[in-house]
């Protein structure tokens, strides 16, 4: 088996993944990330969650990646929400109960004159009256400016995408090495420190790490919106698809023979018609349609292996309801995305966020010291018992968030960091963890300059 020595082994390249990779070249850190998809960029890219929602942020990587994606034809675009037919446009009250559900079940976003500027507000203190304003981009075009981003830096980068995690070896508190697996391929990976930036934390469950899943009941944290008991309440899952113009403007998509045999009746004749979508224009026209949602979390864990079917049939079945009832023949179905997952695994580690964290906001929330990310996305749960209440100032994600209890080497930049579920759907959005992977990859790059944590050892 071949053995590669570095640094710092980051296992996962989708925003967070990629902010601790960002920062970790930049001071001069030798790294290797390891990635299952072909690329950088995770869930933003082969996901299609290909827009940044409006949301506050610390300086950093985003700004180049915004530069670089603006340079680029029809790379990106700041898009408005447009009156009437948006969820939470101003004059529907912020909520979705003003909101036309039989007119429009779904919310647009149009590309604008505004700035990018516009997009990093979100909560009331900060956007005031003002409409949302989304960042959408192209997903070839990311993994390009990610890579134009990391360019300056390549002699100290090692990646190896279609890889998966398979197994690390630990020694006492500290891991000494992880194995990943191409194919029949396997290789040993030995290194200083060690960050788990996969969405299922697969990395620090292996290492014996305590996670949770699901949501927590009121007693855990004293969360006012939390339930009464634990349960198996995640976030819901959804398969965004792409749609396109087409020649005939009377075009009505058919569903593939293999998804007419998927038995979604159920779903059809109680949640299809209550479903509503987030409508994003790209550069160029073309519509990302992100169903609020496609199935409960908890279903798309039990469904298993069956869940791609069963998602996908349900889009079909979805998309034929828009365009023979809702207007939207002319356009047509190019493309199904991976399921687009908000939340499973997360870390219990030296601190968990919660809500009360979350609405106390910067300015009234405990102090735990270094801040990683800060944030103002609402407390936006989607399926059965879904949520959104908007916040009225930014928060803060604190370094312990991201530090497991039982492990010195390994630290967590993704969304299964140590969130309560009720925290998890403010905390999870893309540009947040792309922050949060910075602040680690700061942080472990100091640790590593200085020789402190070796000190401490």
């Amino acid at each position: 088996m071949k053995t590669i020595k570095t640094d710092v082994c980051v296992v996962g390249a989708g925003a967070g993944g990629f902010g601790c990779v960002y920062r970790l070249l930049k001071n001069g850190i030798n790294t290797v990330v390891v990635e299952k998809n072909k690329d950088f960029g995770g869930t933003a890219v082969f996901c299609g969650v290909d827009g940044w929602e409006p949301g506050v942020s610390l300086d950093g990587a985003h700004l180049l990646l915004k530069e670089k994606l603006q340079k680029m034809n029809q790379g990106a675009a700041v898009l408005e929400a447009v009156p009437n037919c948006n969820l939470f446009f101003p004059e529907n009250g912020m909520n979705w109960e003003n909101h036309s559900f039989e007119q429009y079940p779904w919310g647009l976003s149009m590309p604008s004159n505004f700035h990018y500027s516009d997009t990093l507000k979100r909560c009331r203190s900060l956007r005031k009256d003002g409409s949302m304003k989304r960042f959408q981009f192209e997903g070839a075009a990311m993994t390009k400016a990610m890579h134009q981003v990391l360019a300056p830096y390549q002699n100290k980068l090692s990646a190896l995408f279609g890889y998966e995690f398979y197994a690390c070896e630990k020694s006492g508190r500290n891991i000494r090495s992880v194995t990943v697996k191409n194919g029949g391929e396997s290789i040993r990976i030995v290194a200083d420190f060690y960050i788990d930036a996969t969405g299922d934390i697969i990395l620090s469950r292996e290492a014996g790490c305590a996670v949770a899943m699901g949501s927590e009941s009121k007693y855990r944290y004293q969360e006012p919106s939390a339930g009464e008991k634990d349960s198996r309440q995640m976030n819901a899952v959804t398969y965004v698809f792409r749609v396109s113009p087409a020649a005939n403007p009377n075009h009505i998509d058919e569903m593939p023979v293999r998804y007419q045999k998927v038995d979604i009746s159920a779903w059809k004749a109680y949640k299809m018609k209550r479903t509503v979508s987030c409508f994003c224009l790209y550069p160029n026209h073309d519509i990302n349609v992100n169903m609020l949602p496609t199935m409960e979390g908890a279903e798309y864990i039990d469904f298993g292996e069956a869940a791609d079917e069963v998602g996908k049939a349900r889009v079909y079945s979805y998309w034929k309801y828009l365009q023979t009832e809702k207007n939207m023949n002319g356009y047509s179905l190019t493309k199904i995305f991976s399921a687009g997952v908000r939340e499973s695994y997360r870390l219990i580690g030296k601190y968990v966020l919660n809500e009360n964290d979350v609405r106390a906001g910067l300015f009234s929330q405990p102090k735990r010291g270094r801040t990683v990310a800060i944030a103002d996305h609402a407390l936006d749960v989607h399926g059965t018992s879904g949520m959104c209440r908007e916040l009225e100032y930014p928060y803060e994600i604190p370094l312990e968030c991201t530090m497991p209890r039982e492990v010195d080497n390994l630290f967590v930049a993704s969304r299964g960091a140590s969130f309560s579920h009720i925290a998890a759907a403010s905390a999870r959005l893309t540009r947040t963890i792309l922050s949060l992977g910075e602040g680690v990859g700061e942080y472990v790059a100091e640790q590593i300059n200085s020789g402190l944590y070796f000190k401490n050892v």
